[in-house]
């Protein structure tokens, strides 16, 4: 080398080098994308199998979930429509915040509300909004399959740890469960019964959607199991709900094969019967239950208003609606009846307690996104474009809403799911059908 000579290549020669890799930007969605499924998959696990079982994990997967499905966010004309019927429930819920707080609400109660009413919904709808763009409805409905059958597995998972062990071993479903027993009738309490609400007025309306005839009558027959044992009139009537909004919609969607009455009878009555006679085969072979007892017990409930309790929180709601005038006494307060000690505000019939809170407008209001997602289904439906995915997602949630009259499941965060995601797609899949609705 000559001296003076520089070791060093020269701008010119630099131009001629390759640039310096850059990270592959696709690569990182991709991984993004797998990571929020993951994480979504986590959540519905936890949401669905084992509600209230885990909140503090089940918070904590609702949170990773939300951030991994920011990056890819789109808002899209039907997403914007939803956003912008929230706000309008946002804006009420602060309105009967401060009605509450001057009504004497206490703190928790204010702070409860904000978690329910305006953060967790706002989590889901996102969520929601997520995995519907990245798995479509049909394989989100896959999804809802698998957690049916390990829902089922949960159920006879509990039966057996009681009766083997005592409430002790199944306190991690429920505390203080308890299973009783007697006279042909079954009952039971766990949290995953909410989500069988929903799993069982979808799929019993939908059946074609659980691929494999083998795999549909399994599922069917345990899902049928599980409302039987379970005791609960709401998630009895789902099948019979979800069964008749699948035997009235079926020809109205985009995937009807036969247009006759007998034919949509034949089609969705068959594997429902086959299903229901498996159902029964199992409980009278290893059980001492009786379809008899079990509809008795469910009739006498649903002629008596639900109960005794059920009754007087009904005249005490009714009560508080007429003293403010239907205006609404604000969130966080209560009436004379306490139906939960802990949470004195706190009300099973979530109906009446939503009219004596925020009174008559703040209801409309809140009923609004259901009311107009309840019109565009029946529009698709008028217009035979009504996709089987959503019949299962509209049979769902109309069980879930009628079950707000036994139980305050839209007001758990974990429970929230089965009211956003079937809200989330339909307004994201057709947008120009609720605007029309609108």
């Amino acid at each position: 080398m000559s001296a003076g000579h520089d070791p060093t290549p020269s701008a010119a020669a630099n131009l001629l080098l390759p640039p310096p890799a850059l990270p592959d930007v696709r690569k990182y969605r991709f991984t993004v994308g797998h990571m929020f499924l993951g994480a979504a998959f986590l959540l519905l696990l936890l949401a669905v199998v084992i509600p209230n079982s885990l909140p503090i994990p089940t918070a904590a997967a609702m949170g990773l979930a939300f951030l991994l499905a920011l990056p890819g966010l789109r808002i899209g004309a039907g997403l914007r429509q939803l956003l912008a019927l929230y706000l309008g429930t946002v804006i009420v819920t602060i309105a009967y915040m401060i009605v509450g707080g001057m009504h004497g609400a206490s703190l928790v109660a204010l702070a409860q509300v904000v978690a329910i009413y305006i953060v967790s919904p706002f989590l889901w709808t996102m969520i929601a909004e997520a995995l519907l763009r990245r798995l479509g409805t049909e394989r989100l409905v896959g999804w809802f399959v698998l957690l049916s059958l390990l829902c089922a597995v949960s159920v006879a998972l509990f039966f057996y740890l009681y009766f083997r062990h005592g409430a002790a071993a199944v306190a991690f479903f429920f505390q203080g469960a308890n299973i009783n027993q007697s006279e042909g009738f079954s009952g039971a309490t766990m949290h995953v019964y909410g989500s069988l609400i929903f799993l069982c007025g979808g799929f019993f309306s939908s059946p074609e959607l659980i691929r494999g005839r083998l795999l549909r009558l399994l599922l069917l027959a345990a899902l049928l199991v599980c409302a039987l044992t379970s005791g609960r009139s709401a998630l009895i009537l789902a099948v019979a709900i979800g069964w008749l909004l699948g035997l009235l919609l079926s020809s109205r969607t985009t995937a009807r094969l036969q247009r006759s009455m007998f034919a949509r009878a034949l089609r969705y009555g068959l594997p429902v019967l086959v299903a229901t006679a498996t159902a029964l085969f199992l409980l009278q072979a290893y059980t001492q239950i009786s379809l008899g007892a079990v509809l008795d017990v469910v009739t006498a409930k649903l002629a008596s208003g639900g109960g005794s309790a059920r009754v007087q929180m009904a005249h005490a709601l009714f009560g508080g609606i007429l003293d403010n005038g239907g205006f609404g006494s604000g969130h966080g307060v209560g009436v004379a009846f306490i139906s939960d000690p802990i949470h004195p505000w706190r009300y099973e019939l979530v109906w009446l307690a939503t009219l004596y809170r925020v009174g008559i407008l703040g209801t409309v209001v809140y009923a609004l996104p259901f009311l107009l997602y309840i019109l565009g289904v029946l529009r698709l439906a008028y217009r035979h474009r009504l996709p089987p995915q959503h019949k299962f997602l509209f049979s769902g949630l109309v069980c879930a809403l009628l079950a707000t009259n036994t139980n305050p499941y839209i007001e758990a965060f974990a429970f929230q799911w089965m009211y956003v995601i079937p809200l989330v797609a339909l307004f994201v899949e057709y947008p120009d059908c609720l605007r029309a609705c609108s």
